[in-house]
């Protein structure tokens, strides 16, 4: 961060000249990752779990702030733009500061600043696509229609065992919404920050998010510049985290709902504007309306509260014929909106507890002057959209069947169109029907049911021929099955334009890319059923946080009409990424140069070597302080010091400056006789991954004779004798013998002597503890955990506002909680510490609920587990109860303890469950008696177990 001030100005009036970035070999294969999580994977075509699984995984790699790598899934993704939590108080300069005037800042200095620093704390969020700029509009639109697809198909997520994947989703979601909402005393909003980063400055880089060093600048709305949509859509999403959470954490849930209620309120008391598009969004994100956003969220509002004043608000607004004009998306959720005010219709509430008001339409037609006898139904209103997407009364329909809509993203406008289908199901009958069929029908085609062209292979042939080549691809070859959820199976798309996932230095390289960013759905197929696969395309193959929205509530309802006992979550998922030092890294914070020579040699013996280099690292953070050192042999030379060092060219400082390059020495190399080196600096800059090339000159003119043969630099160093290629782009390959430092420290090659850099220990496999809750009470609860080989300590984390945190250390294996609220989840994790540390491996994370004041505890005996791996069944035994008069298996879903299987006889002691349950499923089970006429699921359970279908 040292430098990046410095670099501001120099980025704002150059663009990043591109075509002599480097190509070079990935550290890790992606294509073991995908290879591993299809040998895991339950081997079902169109597997409807598994799509669901995949889907959200999306979200991991696009998590941005200090706590990515607490609340992550993917190893290679780490904290980035963690500088955003000070983002310095001063209108917008260079990249930095804030959309606000000086009396602005000095009018709101309190609630930005309360600590006087002189800087504002927004980090945290999503980066929008393969890009790092947090976009306000899609990010709330993602926000809401993440949550909206875990509120309509709760129970998929549960059974394959993702719900406290989701849940942390959401959390990050809306704890940044939550963030970035200023209150003032009275609890009003005052201020929102709907954007962080700008993508002018933002798409002239190509590296993981962890490099990033760019300027980054806040933008706000305030009552001068309301910006109806951002406030609405981002209300509407912490309305639905309300009901998402109501009733597995009420505290939070009321905080969620809280801030929906400011910020509509907000919306409301200002004057309705559309957003400011020339401000931070520029044409990146063109809202062109805010009455979808506003209804959006004062449907759910009134959902929630019951509160007519939110139907009031939505009546003016409200265009009853919008939704079979487009479909739900970022700048249109009139979709969804239809959809919230048909659940609204109904007679009676579908879940308990939430309001309907059955008079709606009709209050609307007076409202609006409409006439009493205009037939208006919401939900006959969204079977009209379907019936338009079907047909392709608007978009079309393709040769194979597939609806586009737009060749920017098609696929995500057709799996919302899905969502809507599957959410009309399921309060049209609740079963499948010709739309959940259609949304099946469009779903497995993006699985890879599919013919498509495959365009980057006929631009291949094209390129071969127009050079006299022989063309790569046959015919045969030019199509073929393609699936556009990344890493879903062997005909995914494996080139999506993103910077974290690829491990390029530039979207132009043809190379694989570096990990397999499961779950992204990319951009689709044009009308013609063709799609490009290559990184630089950002049509279609671009992913993003709205593309992947609805697609995970569109995987949800398919899994829950369409589901079958073979379908399943892949096991251990996601796979680790695999190193390999032959391909360019051994472990993840590895340093490596690719480079290439010509000899410029004079007759009389004299001249010298031209060496073209590239800084190279696989590790997802910084490396502070690099430089590079060329090693040569001086032996048989009359004089050593006649050998000169000479910078030819250093992309860094003419495209980055003040970024500078400096080379300097010789240097003796004290470890052995003879022996040399040149050295080159990069003061305060980031050159690993940078895409900056250096080149320089080492030898003499004159005065000796130059032979660099013996040069241990110059033993793998590839040798051209044009100096065409020298000047070429990928022409530079990996090399051992060029050493790289961190400071004084060996991070890269091995040196003369044969000394090799000494790195971290690669990741511990230690697998971290399975933690079961043993009972609660109203005030209490008792977690006990195995132990793990090698371990004498443990760290018991608790989850509390969006962060994980230490609450305790212990030598035991089972720990006692006190002083807890009753009727209240909460989320804990025990960890091993390793070498005096803990891996940050949230993974196993239990969720348990307190008792109810005053409630009695389910009486349990003591379990038994037995499993049959034939028939994947489970047999549970237990002792008798003194008193029960039967009893039932009960089970832990969806945060609360359901007793399934209520009529077991007193007599009997055991119970198998069905054949063929889903081998790796994990479920927590206790055996409940009844005793004196109850039992109450929602009380303390004992002697809970955990248990996995084998």
């Amino acid at each position: 961060m040292k430098l990046r001030n410095k670099l501001l100005a120099a980025a704002a009036s150059a663009s990043l000249v591109l075509s002599q970035a480097a190509v070079f070999a990935p550290a890790v294969h992606a294509a073991d990752e995908l290879k591993e999580a299809i040998a895991n994977s339950s081997g079902v075509k169109y597997d409807f779990a598994r799509a669901l699984q995949y889907s959200m995984y999306f979200y991991d790699a696009n998590m941005c702030g200090d706590d990515v790598e607490g609340n992550n899934r993917f190893e290679w993704r780490g904290n980035c733009h963690t500088y955003d939590a000070q983002v310095p108080l001063h209108p917008i300069d260079n990249w930095e500061g804030v959309n606000l005037t000086e009396a602005q800042i000095k009018k709101y200095k309190s609630l930005l600043d309360p600590d006087g620093d002189g800087y504002v704390d927004v980090a945290g969020g999503f980066h929008d696509a393969g890009d790092h700029v947090e976009f306000g509009m899609p990010e709330n639109y993602s926000a809401s229609t993440v949550g909206w697809g875990y509120y309509e198909f709760r129970d998929s997520y549960v059974k394959i065992g993702e719900q406290d994947h989701i849940e942390t989703i959401l959390r990050h979601f809306n704890d940044y919404l939550m963030k970035c909402t200023f209150l003032d005393k009275n609890g009003n909003v005052v201020l929102h920050c709907y954007q962080v980063g700008d993508g002018d400055i933002d798409h002239q880089y190509w590296n993981s998010p962890e490099m990033d060093e760019m300027g980054r600048a806040a933008f706000f709305l305030t009552p001068e510049k309301p910006q109806t949509d951002y406030a609405a859509s981002a209300a509407a999403s912490l309305a639905i985290n309300y009901l998402n959470f109501k009733d597995t954490d009420k505290t939070y849930a009321q905080k969620s709902l809280k801030y929906a209620k400011a910020l509509f309120k907000f919306a409301m008391d200002n004057p309705k504007e559309l957003s400011d598009n020339g401000d931070g969004p520029k044409g990146y994100y063109q809202s062109s309306k805010w009455q979808d956003d506003y209804c959006w969220a004062a449907a759910w509002l009134y959902k929630i509260t019951g509160d007519h004043m939110y139907l009031e608000e939505i009546y003016p607004y409200y265009d009853y014929y919008a939704a079979p004009c487009y479909v739900h998306c970022w700048n249109d959720v009139w979709g969804g909106v239809q959809c919230i005010l048909g659940e609204i219709c109904r007679d009676t509430p579908y879940n308990k507890g939430e309001y309907v008001y059955p008079d709606f339409i009709e209050e609307f037609k007076k409202a609006a002057n409409k006439s009493p006898y205009e037939q208006m139904d919401c939900w006959e209103s969204v079977e009209k959209a379907l019936n338009t997407y079907m047909t392709g009364g608007i978009g079309e329909i393709t040769p194979q069947g597939y609806w586009w809509l737009n060749t920017w993203g098609s696929a995500r406008y057709n799996t919302a169109a899905q969502l809507e289908a599957l959410v009309y199901t399921k309060y049209n009958g609740d079963k499948p029907n010709k739309y959940s069929d259609w949304a099946k029908g469009q779903m497995e085609y993006l699985m890879g049911n599919n013919d498509i062209t495959y365009l980057e292979r006929i631009e291949a042939n094209k390129q071969a021929k127009k050079n006299g080549e022989p063309e790569p691809w046959s015919e045969d070859e030019l199509h073929g099955s393609r699936c556009f959820i990344v890493g879903y199976n062997e005909n995914s798309v494996e080139y999506p334009h993103h910077r974290a996932s690829s491990g390029l230095t530039k979207c132009e390289d043809p190379d694989p890319q570096r990990y397999v960013l499961f779950g992204a759905l990319a951009g689709g197929p044009d009308n013609k059923d063709a799609h490009n696969d290559i990184t630089k395309d950002w049509t279609y193959n671009e992913v993003t946080i709205d593309y992947n929205a609805a697609f995970v509530g569109a995987s949800a309802g398919l899994y829950k009409y369409y589901g079958t006992s073979k379908m399943a979550p892949t096991k251990n998922f996601p796979p680790k990424p695999t190193f390999s030092g032959a391909n360019g890294g051994s472990t993840s914070n590895e340093c490596w140069v690719t480079a290439c020579g010509i000899d410029d040699l004079n007759a009389n013996g004299a001249g010298v070597t031209k060496v073209s280099l590239y800084v190279m690292t696989a590790s997802t953070k910084k490396v502070e302080d690099l430089s590079v050192r060329y090693y040569f042999s001086t032996k048989g030379m009359a004089d050593p010091n006649n050998v000169k060092v000479s910078e030819l060219y250093d992309q860094a400082s003419t495209e980055a400056a003040p970024a500078n390059g400096t080379i300097s020495g010789p240097y003796k190399y004290d470890k052995m006789k003879d022996m040399y080196y040149a050295e080159i600096k990069w003061s305060d800059y980031n050159i690993a991954n940078s895409g900056k090339k250096y080149q320089f000159t080492v030898g003499l003119y004159y005065g000796d004779s130059w032979d660099p043969t013996d040069d241990p630099s110059y033993k793998d160093l590839k040798i051209y004798k044009e100096d065409d290629a020298f000047f070429a782009t990928g022409t530079e390959v990996k090399t051992e013998n060029i050493c790289v430092y961190s400071g004084d420290k060996l991070v890269g090659g091995i040196e003369p002597d044969g000394t090799k850099p000494v790195f971290d220990e690669p990741n511990d496999t230690t697998t971290e503890p399975t933690v079961t809750c043993k009972s609660t009470t109203a005030s209490t609860a008792s977690i006990s955990w195995n132990s793990v080989d090698g371990v004498s300590k443990y760290g018991v984390f608790g989850y509390t506002n969006g962060k994980w945190s230490k609450i305790a250390e212990t030598a035991s294996t089972s720990y006692n909680f006190s002083g807890l609220k009753a009727s209240t989840s909460y989320k804990v994790a025990v960890l091993a510490n390793k070498n005096g540390s803990y891996s940050g491996d949230f993974s196993k994370a239990i969720t348990f609920k307190t008792a109810a004041e005053n409630s009695s505890t389910v009486t349990t005996p003591n379990v038994k587990v037995e499993y049959n791996t034939q028939y994947h069944q489970i047999r549970f035994s237990w002792a008798s109860v003194k008193g029960a008069t039967n009893y039932g298996i009960a089970v832990y879903l969806a945060g609360k303890w359901r007793v399934q299987t209520a009529k077991i006889p007193a007599s009997t002691l055991s119970y198998m469950t069905p054949k063929n349950l889903t081998p790796g499923m994990t479920y927590k089970v206790a055996i409940a008696a009844k005793v004196n006429g109850e039992w109450t699921s929602t009380a303390a359970i004992k002697n809970a177990v955990t248990v996995t279908v084998k």
